[in-house]
Parts: structure tokens; C-alpha cells; sequence
């Protein structure tokens, strides 16, 4: 037996949930809406596999294993991202709903392993491996300097790969 709608969908609009199915994987682990939110122009819906953002004409979705951090301010009014290709984001939420507590608790589990490692003093690389939700891959392994530290600095791009290729070896995540 299917259910209705309108369970599938959670409340949202039929339109956006029609643009919405039609722009993410049709993945069943993918679709399943844990939450959504209304903003001025555009709506965040919050899934098992990603956050969509969009409009009722099409979403984009992104993996919870992208996001490199982010999360509601509530001062504007909207939730922020980073990716980590270095894209700061953000969208404006006019009714937040559960979507802040939801973002939050799906980049947080999409974290397999994270382990800081010092190479001058106080500052380093956190390494950090990151799953698909979906299960669809392969953990994603990134390399974040912390502050003080530059990836032009000499020598800084070929310590950092040294210590990936260590931590890689040492938890053997995939």
C-alpha cells in the first residue's frame, strides 16, 4: 500500500515537492524529507542523503559528506554552510521548523572519523573522513589547516599529504 501523499511529502507545497523529486536522485534513502523550511525566495529541505535548496522550478542537492560545517544564525535568520571546495552559502529561512537541529545532527553523523595533527607547534591539519549518508561511497577524506597555516606555505601541501596518506592507513576506513 502507498502512502498519501502528503506523508511522502510532509506538508510541503505539492508543486515544490514535485520540482523537488524531480531534481534530487530518485534514491529512496535520498528523498525521505526529515524536514523542510520556507524562505523568502527559496525553500531547504532536509534529507536523509542532503540538503536541497531551491525554488519550485529546481533544487540542488547536497551531500551531508560536502558540507565541511555550517549552521543557523539566528540573528539573520538563516542557515550557513561551507563546502569544502570553499564556498561559503547561506539561505534565509522565514520559518525555521526543526531544519537548524535536523542540518546539524546529519553533517555531525556523516563524520566518520576526524583527527587533529600538529606540524608547528599549536597548528595543523584536521583530517577528517566523511560519508554518504546513502551509503552510496566510499568514505571522502579532506584535509583542513587550521588557522596560522597556509597551503602556499612551502612545504605545508607536502606534509599535509604525508599526514593523510598516515591517518588513511591507521583507520583503514575505505
Amino acid at each position: 500500500m502507498r502512502s498519501a501523499w502528503w506523508a511522502r511529502s510532509r506538508g510541503l507545497p505539492p508543486e515544490v515537492y514535485a520540482a523537488w523529486v524531480r531534481s534530487v536522485s530518485t534514491d529512496r534513502g535520498r528523498t525521505r524529507i526529515l524536514a523542510w523550511a520556507p524562505g523568502p525566495d527559496a525553500y531547504a529541505i532536509v534529507s536523509v542523503g542532503g540538503l536541497a535548496v531551491g525554488a519550485a522550478a529546481e533544487f540542488r542537492l547536497l551531500g551531508w559528506h560536502e558540507i565541511e560545517r555550517g549552521g543557523w544564525d539566528v540573528e539573520r535568520g538563516r542557515l550557513t554552510w561551507k563546502l569544502y571546495d570553499a564556498r561559503a552559502e547561506h539561505l534565509e529561512l522565514t520559518e525555521p521548523g526543526r531544519v537548524p537541529e535536523v542540518f546539524r545532527e546529519r553533517v555531525a553523523a556523516s563524520i566518520a572519523m576526524e583527527k587533529f595533527v600538529p606540524l608547528a607547534g599549536e597548528r595543523g591539519v584536521v583530517v577528517t573522513a566523511r560519508r554518504d549518508l546513502t551509503g552510496n561511497t566510499p568514505p571522502q577524506w579532506h584535509a583542513t589547516l587550521t588557522r596560522g597555516l597556509r597551503w602556499e606555505t612551502p612545504g605545508v601541501a607536502e606534509a599535509v599529504e604525508t599526514v593523510l596518506a598516515d591517518v588513511r592507513r591507521e583507520y583503514d576506513l575505505g
